[in-house]
């Protein structure tokens, strides 16, 4: 165990380093997880705040206080999936919202039909184009889908979620979504168990037992538990 004139060693000389100089050194101190990798760039979106992510990590290690390489791990951990779980719920919002207006514009489109008269009626009466019934409505139900389209297509959300859309190779986006989420905040807890276990021990109190078992469902093999290790049950 570490004495306490070792930790204060430790302490004054962390204090006196002025890290790397080297460009090397820089770089892998900018990878370095356990202290600063959870606010490098690699985990924020173009369109995602650093300074939100920056108050997010501030706010838990101020609340869970971690101590010590492994300590400062979980909880780093612990903020990726609290960050990751915040932009699930952007992108669900943005599905709905690539959906919603790409069916109001498809209404919209519709009604500026119903003001035309067919192809063929305007063939048989030897028109180059179809008729329209109504001009006024006409114009105004096509002015209505042109602006649903272009809201839907210049939506930040909106694009957020249609890129998820392509990713799910066919599947249906929402249940994928929340498949997601459930493994995101499996993974939260997981971390937040091993972390009070790493307290309570650094601290002498009980050390609860480790979770034994983590059950997972998904399309391909609904039921299978996954033990330590990752293994499934059925292998």
């Amino acid at each position: 165990m570490t004495s306490a004139r070792q930790l204060a060693t430790n302490r004054e000389n962390a204090r006196r380093s002025t890290g790397p100089t080297t460009a090397s050194g820089k770089a892998r101190v900018a990878q370095n997880a356990i202290t600063h990798g959870l606010l490098s760039q690699d985990t924020l979106l173009p369109d995602e705040d650093p300074q939100g992510l920056h108050t997010l990590a501030e706010t838990l290690r101020a609340e869970l206080h971690p101590e010590g390489a492994q300590e400062h791990l979980l909880v780093d951990l612990m903020i990726r999936a609290a960050w990751r779980l915040g932009r699930l719920a952007r992108v669900e919002a943005g599905v709905f919202t690539w959906k919603h207006l790409g069916i109001l514009a498809k209404r919209a489109d519709r009604a500026a039909r119903t003001y035309k008269r067919g192809a063929m009626d305007a063939f048989l009466e030897r028109n180059s184009q179809p008729a329209i019934t109504d001009p006024e409505k006409h114009q105004e139900a096509m002015t209505q889908a042109k602006r649903l389209t272009a809201l839907r297509d210049e939506s930040p959300a909106a694009t957020l979620g249609l890129t998820f859309i392509r990713g799910s190779s066919g599947a249906d986006p929402l249940s994928k979504l929340h498949r997601y989420e459930a493994n995101i905040e499996r993974s939260f807890f997981r971390a937040l168990h091993e972390l009070q276990r790493l307290q309570h021990a650094r601290l002498g109190g009980h050390v609860p037992p480790p979770l034994a078992i983590d059950l997972t469902v998904n399309n391909g093999a609904e039921g299978d538990a996954v033990v330590p290790g990752g293994r499934s049950s059925d292998a």
